[in-house]
């Protein structure tokens, strides 16, 4: 008879949280040393396990045991500075602003990131060709979801509750605009930097996003103008 396998954790003691914790520790000194080769080099240029290791005062094999080959770096690099530019946009939202404002806020805040990180920018924007989902667009949906939160906000703040499929739908929309922020800054950066300010790209951005969210906010019965206030001040 085969033996029956246990279903009791092992028990872990002291020693292992120390370990975890150092393993944790030696994780985000290799990802900030990552983060910190990328931006010191090229716009575009590869990112190698070695050029890692020297950055932070490892081997290359120990580099290796944390993260495997080149790519799964690169993945685990794009995954850690998407969750650091994103958490710069996902602050709390002011009600008592228009939607202009909250939208400009939100695409000057990505474009100022962008900008001050152009080399970190073009990494996050490369595709692997590992047939993994990309980390962009594993964020994407999440940021998605986040936006949509908004709409929901000001419904629920003047007594409409809107239904599961509208706020599904207004993902939908969301992720058309994270793509239209995306085309539409990477273009500036490469063409247009001199011709058009930092002002002009977000003002164009703003105005066309809110725009887009108030047009498909009334098919819900939720009438937002882009110089009003979302929600009058309490």
């Amino acid at each position: 008879m085969p033996p029956v396998a246990s279903s009791v954790e092992p028990i872990r003691d002291g020693r292992n949280a120390r370990w975890d914790a150092h393993r944790e520790q030696r994780r985000r000194l290799i990802l900030d040393a990552a983060s910190a080769v990328v931006e010191d080099s090229p716009v575009g240029a590869e990112l190698t396990l070695q050029d890692v290791a020297e950055r932070a005062g490892l081997v290359r094999t120990v580099v290796q045991r944390h993260f495997g080959g080149r790519v799964q770096l690169v993945r685990a690099v794009q995954a850690d500075v998407l969750d650091q530019a994103f958490a710069l946009i996902t602050g709390p939202v002011d009600f008592t602003g228009t939607l202009r404002e909250v939208v400009a806020h939100m695409v000057g805040t990505a474009v100022d990131w962008a900008v001050g990180h152009p080399a970190l920018h073009a990494l996050v924007e490369r595709e692997l060709g590992d047939g993994e989902v990309s980390e962009l667009n594993r964020i994407i949906a999440t940021y998605a979801e986040y936006l949509s939160s908004i709409p929901r906000g000001v419904a629920a703040g003047r007594g409409i509750e809107l239904a599961d499929e509208s706020v599904a739908e207004m993902q939908l929309v969301f992720a058309g605009v994270i793509g239209q922020v995306r085309a539409t800054l990477g273009h500036w950066m490469g063409q247009h930097p001199q011709l058009v300010s930092r002002d002009g790209v977000v003002s164009v951005l703003a105005d066309a996003i809110a725009a887009q969210i108030a047009q498909r906010s009334r098919v819900y019965g939720l009438d937002l103008d882009a110089d009003s206030p979302l929600l009058p001040a309490t």
